[in-house]
């Protein structure tokens, strides 16, 4: 038996605002140095310590995706969390996940 677990309205907030920065803020901040300075894409992957922090982006980004499921934190496929996070970031993509897919109180009423 997985709880419902709910949160404030300060906290949707919170999440929701760390999801617009992390689509908005850390995506506009990628997408200014790719387009102004494609070189430094290359560059970064050809840095072995910056490939090594990509590498591990990726892992925990497919990790967070398995144990949000498990956990049963969100109704969504682990496969939302990923493509939100290749979208946004994962600033974007764990609130989004989270609140996009919780019931909503009518619902919980009527259980």
């Amino acid at each position: 038996m997985t709880k419902q677990i709910e949160y404030s309205r300060t906290e949707k907030i919170v999440f929701w605002s760390l999801g617009a920065f992390g689509l908005l803020g850390i995506n506009s901040v990628f997408f200014y140095g790719l387009f102004s300075n494609p070189d430094v894409l290359n560059g970064a992957l050809k840095n072995p310590i910056s490939l090594a922090f990509i590498i591990e982006a990726i892992v925990l980004m497919m990790l967070f995706a398995y144990l949000l499921s498990k956990w049963g934190v969100t109704k969504l496929k682990p496969w939302w969390f990923i493509l939100l996070s290749l979208i946004g970031s994962m600033a974007f993509a764990l609130p989004v996940v989270i609140l996009w897919s919780k019931k909503s109180s009518l619902e919980l009423k009527n259980e």
